[in-house]
């Protein structure tokens, strides 16, 4: 069967769920810290081969939330990862790292290194469960860290809120049992109205009498507004 080659790297973009997954970082700088730092967000387990740690890493070992393996080989750390970076201040160390990982059918990214990479992260903007990945292809980080800044102050925390409302309200919709076809006009629809400038404005009132007007009689519409934004109020206090 043919394949399809080509000789220039074209990465394939993918979110990737990392709970109760081990994380090897190899390297206890700060770039390894901002590393460690962002994966904690995603429900992984963080382990750390390196024979110094910033300050900031030894407390989060203190606090158990990172495990720091000092002593142990690379070969045997990565018998329990899942996934490599490889964060040291050594170019050389760093491609030996992505290497192998790689021959063990690892994924694995070396800072700033994307020839040794079979992934690359990208720069993201998040907003609750909405997140916008933005990647020049390994290029230019500083561009896609531009660009970063500037979607930040288009999807602010509305949308979140936004992104929360509109799940909830997709799981009581297909519980309903209508087809795909049936189903899509509704949430086109909502996503069209004016639902996201009503919660930018906190217009509680609004919402509830916008998801009734689509919604119609029999969806729990006052019970999924106030889970989604008594939460939010309490967060936000």
């Amino acid at each position: 069967m043919a394949t399809n080659q080509t000789t220039k790297t074209v990465y394939y973009p993918i979110f990737i769920d990392l709970r109760d997954k081990t994380v090897l970082v190899v390297g206890g700088g700060k770039v390894a810290e901002r590393k460690i730092l962002n994966l904690l967000k995603y429900g992984c387990r963080i382990h750390v081969v390196s024979p110094e740690l910033t300050s900031q890493l030894e407390k989060l070992v203190a606090n158990k939330k990172i495990q720091h393996l000092p002593g142990q080989s690379l070969n045997q750390a990565m018998s329990e990862a899942f996934m490599v970076i490889a964060a040291t201040d050594d170019a050389v160390v760093n491609a030996r790292i992505a290497s192998r990982a790689k021959e063990l059918g690892l994924l694995v990214n070396a800072v700033d290194q994307p020839r040794d990479c079979n992934f690359i992260m990208p720069s993201v903007v998040k907003s609750g469960d909405l997140q916008i990945a933005i990647s020049t292809g390994g290029k230019s980080p500083a561009l896609a860290k531009k660009i970063r800044k500037q979607l930040q102050t288009l999807f602010g925390s509305e949308y979140g809120s936004l992104v929360k409302l509109l799940g909830m309200l997709r799981t009581e919709v297909l519980a309903q049992g209508d087809t795909s076809s049936e189903n899509k006009p509704f949430f086109e629809n909502v996503v069209n109205s004016d639902l996201l400038e009503l919660i930018r404005k906190g217009d509680i009132d609004g919402i509830r009498a916008r998801l009734e007007s689509n919604l119609g009689a029999g969806f729990p519409v006052d019970d999924i507004v106030a889970k989604v934004f008594t939460k939010q109020k309490k967060e936000n206090n």
